[in-house]
C-alpha cells in the first residue's frame, strides 16, 4: 500500500467489490471496475496492469486472501492458497471474465473490512 493511512485508488477498486465477505473470481472484480469506467473500456491487459499490483499489495498486508480453484464456484477451503502473488497478480489470464478453469478468487479478510 502506498500510504499506511489509506488505500490507493487501485487498491480500493479491488477491495470494495469484496465487501460482505463474499469471495469473488478476479474476473468479477474486473467487471466491477469496468462498470465504473466512463468512455472506452480498458483491455484485460490494462485491467491486470492496474489491479494486479493492488491485489498483491492488499494480500501482502493481509487485507485479502487469494486462492486458486480448478473450477468455480467451489467451497473456499477447497482452493489452493496463493501465498505470494508477486508478479502473478498482473497476469492477464487470471483477470479474464470468461475463465472456467484455474480460477483465481479473492476474499476480504477481517483486517481488510476495516479499510472500507
Amino acid at each position: 500500500m502506498a500510504d499506511p493511512n489509506g488505500l490507493t485508488d487501485a487498491e480500493y477498486l479491488v477491495l470494495s467489490p469484496l465487501e460482505g465477505d463474499l469471495p469473488l473470481p478476479l474476473g468479477e472484480i474486473a467487471d466491477a471496475f469496468l462498470a465504473c469506467v466512463a468512455g472506452e473500456p480498458p483491455t484485460t491487459a490494462q485491467v491486470a496492469a492496474l489491479l494486479g499490483p493492488a491485489l498483491a499489495a492488499l494480500a501482502a498486508h493481509g487485507l485479502t486472501a487469494v486462492r486458486r480453484f480448478d473450477s468455480w464456484p467451489a467451497r473456499w477451503e477447497h482452493g489452493a492458497e496463493v501465498v505470494d502473488l508477486g508478479g502473478d497478480g498482473g497476469r492477464v489470464d487470471i483477470w479474464s471474465r470468461t475463465r472456467t478453469h484455474d480460477v483465481w478468487v479473492a476474499r476480504i479478510t477481517e483486517a481488510g473490512t476495516g479499510w472500507l
